[in-house]
């Protein structure tokens, strides 16, 4: 059915919003969407399906949003009126129309198909005669990205802090506070998005067509901060480029990448984990702006999505396959000791030849933290309905 996946529960909306592009009456029992008026099948699709929320309590709650909500909304059975509480919703598409490369290098987990209702609900319109889920659908996809994008950031930042601790404590993790500002902004653009439906100055601003005032400030900090990690990756290229194959002292390899944007030594694994959080906050601010240029403009298909972002978020994707490629070429070049004229004291090589092996240890640590989790192919969401109203949204299991 449409890619999606295999459960006969719930019903299907068309993810194309032009008017009159599918014929969007109610679906086949069962789920299956009706044909086209001149029997073509139909394009990509939504899956929302139901369940009864399972009576243990299991928190996986990622986010909270209120009844009177634009996912609240969206998720209605009926305009006005709020989803049924005691339900767990299951959103589900076959593709991620251009945002693959973000969740490929951010790993996606889906949620299982549970057993539930078999009775199919109408999904209330987001406009008079509106009956797509092309709004929907933007709204699975980011909320999906973000979950999948948040976790994986967090896991690879905290195993290269760990690292650094234990291999280099010397050197200082001083974070750029331009990157903690971007974070709290794309958080808060998440939360705008599913909310509002859109991401406006400010809840009394006379243009609502305005982008967030925070995620502005947040596009010029991260574009100064991408073009600031081109160079440092570039730098760091070129000294592994001119190192000697059969060995390099180590100190001097350590000087020489310190020397790139003048960081010093200590400053190199800092730099590095700037560099790949600048490199996932741009690439899900990349899908953040765009899904709110689409939601602003309802009657655009969700394939619309990918010419927007596609080739964006590979570069950024590639980018940080770039960095690791640098860090695992790091971990294989040998390191010597270097004699001074007139010799060395036997501990004094002993503490070089430690330090060699440390960084080198080190390098093998970040380069596999950066590697990227499993991706499916799949994009799903869950949200759960509260009695009070509220919705919840899940991580994966």
């Amino acid at each position: 059915m449409l890619g999606q996946p295999d459960d006969p529960r719930g019903i299907v909306l068309t993810l194309d919003g032009r008017p009159g592009g599918a014929e969007t009456g109610a679906p086949e029992r069962g789920g299956g969407p009706r044909p086209l008026r001149n029997g073509t099948p139909p394009g990509p699709a939504l899956l929302l399906s139901w369940t009864r929320t399972p009576a243990v309590d299991d928190d996986r709650t990622w986010a909270t949003v209120s009844a009177a909500g634009e996912l609240a909304r969206r998720l209605a059975p009926d305009a006005g009126r709020a989803p049924a509480a005691g339900l767990t919703f299951r959103l589900a598409m076959p593709e991620a129309f251009g945002a693959e490369p973000l969740l490929r290098l951010a790993g996606g987990e889906t949620v299982p198909a549970a057993p539930g209702s078999s009775a199919l609900v109408p999904v209330a319109p987001t406009a008079p005669g509106d009956r797509h889920g092309a709004g929907l659908g933007l709204l699975t996809l980011t909320t999906a990205a973000e979950i999948a994008a948040t976790g994986t950031q967090t896991r690879v930042l905290d195993e290269l802090t760990a690292a650094v601790d234990q291999l280099a404590p010397s050197c200082v993790m001083r974070l750029d506070s331009r990157l903690r500002a971007a974070e709290e902004s794309l958080r808060e653009a998440q939360t705008e998005l599913l909310e509002r439906g859109s991401l406006v100055v400010d809840r009394d601003a006379t243009d609502s067509g305005s982008p967030s005032r925070g995620l502005e400030t947040a596009v010029a900090n991260l574009s100064v901060l991408r073009h600031q990690t081109h160079a440092w990756i570039a730098g760091w290229e070129r000294v592994v480029a001119g190192a000697d194959p059969s060995g390099t002292p180590g100190p001097a390899m350590r000087d020489a990448l310190g020397e790139v944007g003048k960081l010093g030594w200590t400053g190199f694994p800092a730099a590095v984990h700037g560099a790949y959080q600048a490199l996932v906050l741009d690439a899900r601010r990349i899908l953040l702006s765009a899904t709110d240029h689409l939601l602003r403009a309802p009657n655009r298909p969700l394939p619309a999505l990918r010419p927007l972002i596609e080739s964006d978020l590979a570069g950024r994707a590639a980018d940080v396959a770039r960095l690791r490629r640098l860090l695992t070429t790091l971990s294989t070049l040998p390191q010597t000791v270097r004699k001074r004229s007139g010799g060395m004291m036997p501990n004094l090589i002993a503490d070089q030849a430690a330090a060699n092996a440390r960084s080198q240890a080190l390098f093998t640590r970040m380069a596999n933290a950066l590697r990227s989790p499993t991706w499916d192919g799949r994009v799903v969401v869950e949200v759960r309905s509260l009695q009070s109203g509220e919705l919840q949204v899940l991580r994966p299991v």
